[in-house]
């Protein structure tokens, strides 16, 4: 039997000015700071904060200014497992089948096995790189 996979719909992209918003509030402004530093009203930034893609978006670039790399690494590899497993409740039986899929082939066994996996990825990656 075989089994086609969808995969998610890519998420829209944020305009410009959600973008100056996400960078502004990422720096620390406040909402109104940032709607004038962004081009908009604060109520329009009040509501782009209810927006799951432009949350997601601010807390990453919250966490890639406030970490270092290894730690921002491992918060965006806990944040793709999560697209995953939310995955693994979808309506869709092929949508939950690629996400069991993907899930599992991404958890090790044991989880001391997490960090020699995630070298080894970074090794092959490297590696990967460096063949002429």
């Amino acid at each position: 039997m075989t089994v086609a996979y969808s995969k998610p719909s890519p998420q829209k992209p944020l305009s410009n000015r959600q973008i100056k918003a996400v960078i502004a509030l990422a720096e620390g402004m406040t909402q109104a700071a940032a709607a004038e530093f962004a081009g908009t009203s604060p109520q329009t930034v009040t509501a782009w904060m209810q927006d799951p893609v432009f949350h997601a978006r601010l807390e990453d670039e919250i966490y890639s200014r406030s970490l270092d790399d290894a730690a921002f690494h491992k918060h965006l590899r806990r944040k793709a497992l999560r697209v995953f497993t939310d995955g693994l409740s979808s309506p869709n039986p092929s949508q939950r089948m690629w996400a069991a899929k993907e899930v599992l082939a991404r958890i090790p066994a044991d989880p001391e096995e997490e960090e020699a996996a995630l070298n080894r990825s970074i090794f092959e990656s490297v590696m990967a790189t460096e063949r002429p």
